[in-house]
């Protein structure tokens, strides 16, 4: 039974890894996607979304290194940035539904 805890683990450490790796990605296409849309209505929507992916990849760091490094007040910063990363999505989803409904105005 301790094999499989030891080899459950080491799957959660390898899928944690990566998923920042994805989102490190992920951060920086949304940065060119923002870039190579200047100017046009659909960039209100994609504006938010690399501050999203940036929040999530932060959330994510500490998994993915073993916890190997003690962040003081870990909890509040956890809640803080997780909290900006979910408004961002939330500014996106609103600036998509004003673009999909033609109320570009607000």
């Amino acid at each position: 039974m301790v094999e499989f805890a030891d080899s459950y683990w080491l799957l959660v450490q390898l899928l944690s890894i990566l998923n920042v790796v994805v989102q490190a990605v992920a951060v920086v296409l949304s940065v060119i996607a923002v870039k190579g849309f200047q100017g046009a209505p659909i960039n209100r929507v994609l504006k938010p979304i690399p501050v999203v992916m940036a929040c999530m990849l932060v959330v994510n760091m500490p998994w993915a290194a073993f916890y190997l490094f003690d962040i003081p007040y870990a909890e509040v910063l956890y809640t803080i940035v997780f909290s900006v990363g979910v408004l961002a999505a939330v500014v996106a989803a609103f600036q998509a539904t004003m673009l999909l409904t033609e109320r570009r105005d607000l």
